[in-house]
């Protein structure tokens, strides 16, 4: 793995992970190096937030994961 494939590896589960406080912070703090990080990875970054927001619909109407990955099996 090269150095670039790891941070923008190190970078995407930090975003993954990371709440929206943390992600305020760091937006501030190191503004120069979270402006040239988002703008490459823009579209992974975008993939990781719809996937939270449908996890978070998900979990907010108490439908369980189960249920739902099978539904998504059905319709593929």
């Amino acid at each position: 793995m090269t150095e670039k494939e790891l941070e923008k590896h190190n970078f995407l589960n930090w975003c993954r992970y990371a709440d929206a406080d943390e992600l305020e912070n760091a937006k501030w703090k190191n503004h120069e190096i979270w402006e040239r990080l988002y703008s490459e990875y823009a579209n992974e970054i975008e993939v990781i937030n719809r996937t939270k927001q449908m996890y978070e619909s998900v979990s907010h109407h108490e439908i369980g994961m189960q249920k739902f990955d099978l539904s998504l099996k059905i319709s593929i």
